[in-house]
């Protein structure tokens, strides 16, 4: 029975379609399926206005309707200054400084209750529809949804992975519980004693922005903020990159005043606690970006616990399903959580010839730079240990 019904679900690559087709389609889709905001039109249609010349669209079709759609952006890759093969992105560019906005829980959309059997046939699609050489890279993503692509004798390479984090809030509910009674008696015992010393300052306000203009106030707050914190870093802070910034701009511009974008201003006084950047989608609120004010070096004061608190306890109070920190690991993360996963972004694509010597490069590549990291271990001075070092310049926001 799923067989014939997957044999009933047609696909087809389309080059460069018409894009307000796309936007009719896509909309149309959205309203029949149960995706998360990386897939909505808000994030979709910004995304392609922002960093998308040429791309493909993928859709599958069961009895004339539109059931699927992915959209692909191929980019080609080099060995020694000579073109070699293609890399085709689901839902990215390929491009490290346009994809610095980090789609996460990417997918195809999917008409709900049929996702799985639609997905196979757009895998199917896209395996067949793809020149043999080229590779198909898919995240960041739950892997566990594009396993199909191996059962077709494509190879996996892992690129980047990490764990996900959510509070599920209607658990929390059942049970009756408050956010400070589901958190462990040590984080409770921090949260409380920070809130009475900022509670010294002045008093502790959570401040939404109402309008696009106040929310890029408030980001203009943030960016000194989050620039302090990550431009040391390995991974710079998106407020670096001037296609990052004027992405979220448009965004809010989009989203702020249906509510799918959230900005706020958590002051205790005067003082400004953090700058908070949500999504919010189908009764879920999706934490994106947060500016620390960590001015205040006592241990006492835990700006990014309280903030989340309040953030938390707002979104329980309004009847949300849950708090997600999506991908990245941290400690507050693991706080404030009851469920957790695993995202990564994998490389899919033929065994060949041309692959086993990628793969010849790439591990002698990995064998160099083992052997500096101990070297540098070997010869490490007095200071930071090099294993530290490795771990700050790795860090994510």
């Amino acid at each position: 029975m799923k067989k014939r019904q997957r044999d009933s679900i047609q696909c087809e690559i389309y080059y460069n379609p018409d894009k307000s087709w796309l936007k009719q389609a896509w909309c149309d889709l959205e309203q029949r399926s149960k995706p998360s905001f990386f897939l909505s039109w808000l994030w979709i249609g910004t995304w392609l206005d922002c960093f998308v010349g040429e791309f493909s669209v993928i859709e599958a079709r069961q009895n004339s309707k539109t059931v699927g759609l992915g959209i692909l952006v191929k980019q080609p890759t080099h060995l020694f200054f000579i073109p070699f093969k293609g890399k085709y992105y689901l839902h990215r560019t390929g491009n490290p400084v346009h994809d610095q906005i980090w789609i996460e829980y990417n997918d195809f959309l999917m008409d709900a209750g049929e996702e799985d059997l639609i997905r196979v046939a757009m895998v199917e699609c896209l395996v067949y529809g793809v020149n043999k050489p080229d590779a198909i890279v898919i995240g960041a993503s739950d892997e566990k949804k594009f396993g199909y692509i191996e059962h077709l004798g494509l190879k996996k390479r892992t690129v980047w992975e990490t764990k996900n984090y959510a509070l599920n809030l209607d658990d929390l509910r059942e049970k009756n519980q408050s956010v400070l009674q589901f958190l462990s008696r040590n984080s409770r015992y921090q949260i409380l004693r920070s809130m009475r010393k900022y509670s010294d300052l002045g008093e502790i306000t959570l401040e939404k922005a109402s309008s696009a203009e106040k929310a890029k106030e408030m980001l203009k707050i943030a960016k000194p903020l989050h620039l302090a914190r990550w431009s040391a870093e390995h991974v710079k802070s998106g407020f670096s990159n001037e296609d990052f910034v004027a992405f979220h701009e448009l965004l809010i511009e989009r989203g702020i005043e249906t509510g799918a974008v959230e900005v706020y201003h958590i002051k205790a006084g005067t003082e400004t606690l953090s700058i908070m950047y949500n999504f919010k989608h189908d009764n879920h609120v999706y934490f994106y970006l947060c500016a620390i004010n960590y001015q205040r070096t006592s241990s006492q004061y835990k700006p990014g616990l309280v903030s989340h608190y309040l953030l938390i306890n707002k979104a329980l109070e309004e009847g949300v399903a849950s708090y997600d920190f999506m991908g990245g690991t941290a400690r507050y993360k693991e706080t404030f959580s009851n469920t957790k996963g695993k995202l990564s972004v994998n490389q899919y694509e033929h065994s060949s010839s041309l692959l086993m010597m990628e793969d010849v490069f790439r591990s002698a590549k990995l064998w160099v730079m083992n052997k500096k990291k101990s070297v540098l271990r070997g010869v490490s001075q007095a200071g930071d240990s090099y294993g530290e070092w490795v771990r700050k310049s790795t860090s994510r926001s």
